[in-house]
């Protein structure tokens, strides 16, 4: 009878326990999934293995963000990490098969880029004929998803954008194959002696209507062609494994790498460019060149390839070994930025005379704008209101210094009794530091983007940088007080230029930084 009543009692507090755990998931953040097989990886990262597959409408209970990355509860104790791009926060739901928004290019060949503006390196070419999931929009730019999950950014006056079903947009995708070669012909039949009709190069996308064993049809042009299934790659099937290529005369000498955990070996130096092989743990490759925080290596035949420095452990000297390409992949990467939308809440900061548009409105939709710039880069972006609350000053500060940012900048526009009072200005507190480095390198692209007067970098005995530890900048971006200028601070056009104009000052700064730390 004891042991009987010792049941009892155990199911009654395991089911209290549960329902304590169900009404505290109720009452958390969750996320749903905006697109079709998500990949669910063991960490925040497309280096981290994958653990499992998540689909539209599926909702997860948030545990924490990473650089970009939802960690969410996958149930019985288990935890996943899925990427921000392919869920939106919200209730707990599930949904069928919705209407979403995809995008076809207009141009051919139309340009992917790593992010949302010129500066990032091309990663693919898209063509008509084919859609892809538009995952946000940023200024004149939208993301998009590509197949062997990549996302990409093009140009929105290149692209037509409509409504489409979701899954079949997925399925078609998935049907979508990389090309992993250098240069691939595409030929007229299934056959080395058939005419070449055309090639394709590293990283392009090409639709895959039928397998036969070595040949693979794909849609060329508009018209049938036919490659060599080897150097394809669909996004279901896994990459082939690397082999490190045997050192030559030339690079006996040179240093090598050895990867420290199975890693992803791309046609880049970032995440956004093609995955090309996995490498084993334990494996080693020639050092050819760098990039930032990535290696360029040697694979069979001599073929060039890039991995993440940070997966790899370096032997030898990299004095010798030439930098490639800039991606600023590189620059931003793993940098914690804070961005601080100026006022919130009951706090409307500066008026409009002519509209009456609120500083915090403004302020925060440019910071909006520089957040997903900063955040296509690898950076680990953090609001201090994400939306229109108050935060106190002494709370951002706060922020800061719990992230233990890297640098801080606070977002806003002035005012002054004289309406033609007129330009751009940015505040730091300490005369001798990195503040004062920061604040002239971003009042210099400011000035240069946005085109209104040059008023200086200047001294600011302002809260959130004189408490401020951690490197910080004000930006006052133009006089809300001004009546032309207030028309320029709620241009869309207008707030894109001083985001990337930002944008631009941070990589500068930390491109600066990082060849003082000796970093490649």
């Amino acid at each position: 009878m004891k042991n009987w009543t010792k049941i009892l009692t155990l199911i009654a507090c395991l089911s209290l326990l549960f329902s304590l755990v169900a009404v505290a998931a109720d009452d958390g953040r969750y996320v749903k999934v905006t697109a079709y097989e998500v990949n669910i990886r063991s960490g925040a990262s497309t280096e981290d293995p994958v653990i499992g597959r998540a689909d539209y409408g599926e909702s997860y209970a948030v545990l924490s963000t990473k650089n970009g990355w939802y960690q969410v509860s996958l149930g019985r104790d288990q935890v996943g990490w899925i990427h921000s791009s392919l869920v939106n926060e919200g209730s707990r739901f599930q949904s069928s098969n919705p209407t979403i928004e995809v995008v076809e290019a207009k141009a051919d060949p139309l340009n992917v880029r790593g992010g949302n503006s010129t500066s990032y390196d091309i990663i693919t070419t898209i063509a008509p004929g084919t859609t892809y999931p538009l995952l946000q929009t940023s200024g004149d730019w939208v993301q998009i998803r590509l197949p062997d999950e990549r996302t990409g950014w093009v140009a929105k006056w290149l692209v037509d954008v409509r409504e489409a079903k979701q899954k079949d947009s997925a399925q078609a995708e998935q049907r979508k194959a990389t090309v992993l070669a250098d240069t691939l012909n595409v030929r007229a039949d299934g056959s080395l002696e058939a005419n070449v009709l055309g090639t394709l190069t590293q990283g392009e996308i090409v639709a895959v209507q039928a397998q036969d064993g070595d040949w693979t049809e794909i849609d060329f042009h508009g018209a049938k062609g036919f490659v060599a299934s080897e150097f394809l790659r669909l996004p279901d099937q896994p990459a082939p494994q690397a082999k490190a290529e045997s050192p030559s005369d030339a690079q006996v000498d040179a240093p090598t790498l050895t990867l420290q955990e199975p890693t992803n070996i791309r046609s880049g130096p970032g995440t956004n460019f093609a995955l090309l092989r996995t490498g084993a743990k334990g494996t080693k490759f020639p050092i050819t060149g760098q990039s930032g925080n990535w290696f360029e290596i040697a694979l069979e035949g001599g073929k060039a390839a890039w991995v993440a420095g940070w997966l790899t452990k370096v032997n030898g000297s990299l004095d010798g070994v030439a930098v490639k390409s800039h991606s600023l992949d590189n620059e931003l990467r793993g940098k914690t930025i804070v961005l601080d939308a100026g006022h919130g809440g009951f706090d409307v900061g500066a008026v409009g005379p002519v509209t009456g548009v609120f500083e915090k409105d403004i302020t925060l939709s440019l910071t909006r704008i520089l957040y997903n710039k900063l955040l296509a880069t690898g950076a680990n972006v953090v609001l201090t209101r994400p939306d229109d609350q108050f935060v106190s000053l002494r709370d951002r500060v706060v922020i800061a210094e719990q992230q233990q940012a890297d640098v801080f900048v606070s977002l806003h526009y002035n005012t002054h009794p004289d309406p033609k009072v007129s330009g751009t200005m940015t505040f730091y507190y300490d005369e001798d530091g990195e503040d004062h480095e920061l604040a002239n390198i971003v009042q210099e692209e400011l000035v240069k983007a946005v085109g209104l007067p040059d008023m200086g970098t200047r001294f600011g005995d302002y809260a959130v940088l004189r408490d401020n530890p951690q490197t910080a900048i004000l930006i006052e971006t133009a006089f809300l007080s001004n009546p032309q200028e207030e028309m320029l601070c709620k241009d869309s056009g207008t707030q894109e230029k001083a985001a990337e104009a930002v944008f631009q000052g941070l990589v500068r700064y930390f491109e600066q930084e990082n060849k003082q730390d000796g970093n490649p």
